[in-house]
């Protein structure tokens, strides 16, 4: 290509750039990755060359590319590949159609190989005993999420999962906050498990050989494509995705731009905080398409804290000398409290570092605006989470009916929230960021009942959550989340506009084009 011809021209559109004015324009001139002008059609097309593509949008919306600020993409490809069995219902309608699938499975599997299966949060499941008929001869699991289990007796069994193996103690060690639930007159094992993944597979915490990861990890990528995702926070859920990773970039097949963040205290623990701090690597080395971001703590699983306050603070304080932000997992009031003054203490022990650490899921459940004050005041960042609206009504979710997913009054308190979807493939359609922008404007669950639509929040509003607020939360404010020149030339193109259709259409629309440093990596 000639030195000054435009790589692409996307006109005719309606783009939505999204910076501080909310401009609305109509074409984008990209160059070497970069947005090189944003302008009218007639103005771009003006600088078209011998060898730049031309797009003509027809019409519809480009937005810049959304931006995930945490997911689990591997385990997203896990669910959507063949290496699982899909148990989700729907689209299957009964626990008999679950056998039915697995049963399907197990005729083509040798005796004696493990076989998974994943499904929904709150849906029926097959009893250990069931499990047991159409599977007598291979270890069995089936995943509803991230955090719970059900297991056969061959897989209780090749598990050393007994009336008295392993004990309380035994379980805290390795899986801080697990639970083996066990029958009450017989002491027996249930099958039934919560945060114990790391107990069943120590080494690899699943039972599948890198070429098998690294398969399920490009299907995941390709999932965020088709939904117009380009960036996405990643926290790493086998120890070998950052070898994936790294071989899909040298093979010119990372279609997703990564942020990386490894787990060093809780489910999926992946590295010591020590080995992080002693290898030297602090947040934000890489490139634009692979970086290390920091590190991942669970301070509470299942409602359960995993570690003291002192012992909490001491992490993270190690880790900002270090230069390494924090990503803190806290669901419950209390974990969340050891979270802000854990970051407290760290800021005020070694003030003007700016790492931004975040406390992931603040606001999910908990309306207290004490909270959120002390969070803007550290310059930390919450992440509530819009897809868990899902579960069930507002009264289940909250007794005491404490205002949940309080985007609202987030917003208007200053906090610079970051769009997510914490996929694992348990919700098919969670990384689906349309999908949470719906839930976010419309404040409905799955089921279409409400939750506190008080905290409805616009669709300009939601659309920059998973745009410019993401970057903000990934340190790229100055080079993504907006159409604006000089930032990366990274796009979603909307079949249909979102200021148009009707609310509760928008998570149906669908993504035409996706667009990452100039290129199209997905097209419908």
């Amino acid at each position: 290509m000639r030195n000054g011809d435009m790589d692409v021209i996307l006109y005719n559109g309606n783009l939505i750039t999204v910076d501080e004015n909310d401009t609305i324009s109509e074409a984008v001139a990209v160059k070497d990755g970069k947005i090189f002008k944003v302008g009218s059609s007639e103005q771009i097309k003006e600088l078209r060359k011998k060898n730049t593509q031309m797009i003509d949008l027809e019409g519809k919306t480009i937005i810049p590319g959304f931006i995930d600020a945490h997911t689990h993409a591997a385990l997203v490809g896990l669910v959507a590949s063949d290496v699982i069995v899909d148990c989700h219902i729907p689209p299957l309608n009964s626990t008999n159609e679950i056998l039915k699938k697995i049963k399907e499975r197990v005729d083509k599997t040798p005796k004696g190989e493990v076989i998974m299966g994943h499904g929904r949060f709150d849906q029926p499941y097959p009893t250990k005993e069931q499990l047991d008929q159409v599977a007598p001869d291979n270890p069995l699991i089936i995943k509803n999420s991230m955090h719970a289990y059900r297991l056969n007796n061959l897989a209780l069994k090749k598990y050393n999962v007994t009336k008295d193996h392993p004990t309380r103690e035994e379980l805290f060690a390795i899986c801080p906050g697990g639970i083996i639930y066990r029958d009450p007159v017989s002491g027996e094992p249930t099958g039934y498990m919560e945060e114990c993944l790391t107990y069943l597979f120590p080494k690899s915490y699943y039972p599948f050989p890198y070429e098998t990861i690294k398969k399920v990890t490009k299907v995941g990528l390709d999932r965020y494509s088709s939904a117009g995702v380009t960036s996405i926070t990643e926290f790493n859920d086998f120890p070998e995705c950052l070898r994936a990773y790294q071989d899909l970039y040298s093979n010119g097949d990372l279609n997703v731009r990564m942020q990386l963040i490894p787990c060093v205290h809780g489910l999926n623990k992946t590295v010591d905080l020590d080995a992080i701090i002693d290898l030297g690597l602090s947040t934000g080395f890489g490139n634009e398409w692979l970086r290390f971001m920091g590190i991942k703590i669970f301070v509470d699983l299942g409602y359960v804290t995993t570690l003291a306050s002192i012992q909490l603070n001491e992490m993270v304080l190690r880790a900002h000398k270090a230069g390494l932000r924090v990503y803190m997992h806290a669901i419950s009031r209390k974990a969340q409290d050891m979270a802000l003054e854990a970051i407290e203490a760290a800021e005020q022990a070694i003030p003007g570092k700016n790492l931004r650490h975040r406390i992931e899921h603040m606001g999910n459940e908990y309306h207290d605006p004490t909270y959120f004050d002390r969070i803007k005041e550290i310059g930390a960042i919450a992440l509530p989470t819009a897809y868990f609206m899902r579960i069930g009504t507002q009264d289940w979710l909250n007794p005491t009916r404490e205002r949940a997913y309080p985007f609202k009054t987030l917003l208007e308190r200053g906090l610079c929230l970051p769009g997510n979807s914490d996929s694992g493939g348990s919700e098919p359609e969670a990384y689906n960021p349309l999908y949470n922008i719906w839930c976010m404007v419309v404040r409905k669950s799955k089921e279409g009942e409400p939750v506190f639509p008080e905290e409805k929040i616009s669709v300009m509003d939601a659309i920059r959550i998973y745009t410019a607020n993401s970057a903000y939360a990934g340190f790229d404010e100055d080079v993504k989340g907006s159409i604006e020149e000089g930032k990366m030339a990274d796009f979603a193109v909307l079949a249909e506009d979102p200021f148009s259709v009707p609310e509760d259409h928008l998570k149906d629309i669908p993504i035409d084009m996706t667009i990452v440093d100039g290129k199209i990596v997905y097209q419908r």
